[in-house]
């Protein structure tokens, strides 16, 4: 066995971007119905790392329904002559996401480190989920060896059989080596926000980064956020309406709900965010998806708890242990035009059940 823990098939715009990790340094491909994918370094193969990104079409897995993993150690890497090992291969079997009927979705952030508490939670469908969401704050990035642990985890969830949405939190910024995270973990190029297709359904993923200012005396100047967030704000305006048609956006922390203490540190961005939610609201958004405060809740249409105006429901759809005593991640399913939200522990026990007309963005109970 060649490989340090299964694969975890991420979604990236159109495509899947499958995260590997192998024992040994070496080339590590992906090959589905006869066709080798590699990481795309500009047609030169990295050979001297244990890990991989390879990124491939949608369409191609979903019609083949099976994926190799394919590897060569590398003996030697030099200017003429390098050596490569004899080829090794793994099968997987992969189930797409369904484009009729009900979906089933399971939702968890603020993990911490807490992995066998989120792996229990997250197998609340069992065999019956469709898409996985893991929405930031695995943990703080301190060596090479935090990012194996984050895809040992993603990759025994999922199994590597079915899409997975993967996103950045606050604390997965944080760290000696957390400016590699774009190496090791699902991006489109360097940019951790992105639209997505997968089945039936489209939305977006996007990345507040950090929850403080710059400034902070806690990231001691290592940190431009201010700059990537209007960099995101640019891309939120870029995106044309009658082509894209997004359900909903997932992101660790909501620009509508970045805080529930006005005035805070927390308090970031004001009127950035607020052109954020403008541009949500045109594109039409039927719910947010978010993680960061550490508890299950609710939110309709402007509520009164929000910081800023939105016209959608925002789910925060995890509890963190550390904060509230339990572990509880969001099972959703989506319907034609109702989505059902069990809150749910790491016993498998639900905790509460909410549900929200896709037609008006309203909660019905």
């Amino acid at each position: 066995m060649f490989l340090s823990c299964k694969p975890t098939v991420t979604v990236v715009c159109d495509d899947y971007e499958i995260l590997l990790s192998t024992k040994e340094n070496g080339v590590i491909g992906v090959e589905v119905d006869g066709v080798i994918y590699y990481e795309d370094n500009a047609g030169a193969l990295p050979s001297e790392k244990n890990y991989a990104k390879v990124r491939l079409p949608q369409n191609v897995l979903d019609k083949a329904k099976l994926y190799t993993v394919v590897f060569k150690k590398s003996l030697e890497r030099v200017a003429y002559w390098s050596k490569l090992g004899e080829t090794e291969r793994e099968s997987f079997k992969f189930k797409p996401c369904k484009r009729r009927g009900d979906i089933n979705i399971y939702h968890l952030a603020d993990i911490h480190s807490e992995y066998e508490l989120a792996l229990s939670a997250g197998k609340y469908f069992g065999s019956k989920l469709d898409l996985l969401i893991l929405n930031g704050d695995y943990s703080e990035l301190d060596t090479e060896e935090d990012y194996l642990k984050i895809r040992r985890f993603t990759g025994e969830l999922s199994g590597g059989k079915i899409p997975v949405i993967l996103t950045r939190g606050n604390h997965d910024t944080r760290g000696t080596v957390a400016e590699k995270y774009t190496d090791h973990l699902t991006s489109d190029g360097k940019k951790t926000y992105y639209t997505f297709k997968v089945g039936g359904i489209s939305g977006l993923v996007l990345d507040c980064g950090e929850d403080k200012p710059d400034e902070s005396i806690e990231y001691g100047g290592t940190n431009d956020f201010y700059g990537f967030r209007r960099r995101e704000s640019e891309f939120l305006k870029s995106l044309k309406r009658g082509k894209f048609k997004p359900l909903f956006a997932v992101g660790h922390s909501c620009p509508a709900y970045t805080t529930r203490n006005r005035g805070s540190q927390f308090d970031i961005e004001g009127e950035l965010y607020s052109e954020w939610n403008e541009e949500l609201k045109r594109l039409g958004i039927k719910f947010y998806l978010m993680g960061h405060l550490h508890r299950t809740d609710i939110l309709k249409k402007n509520d009164e708890r929000s910081l800023r105006p939105h016209e959608y429901p925002i789910i925060v759809g995890s509890a963190c242990i550390q904060q509230s005593g339990d572990f509880c991640g969001a099972a959703i399913t989506v319907s034609q035009n109702i989505l059902t939200v069990r809150f749910t522990n790491y016993k498998k026990e639900v905790k509460g059940i909410h549900k929200i007309d896709l037609t008006s963005c309203e909660i019905l109970e």
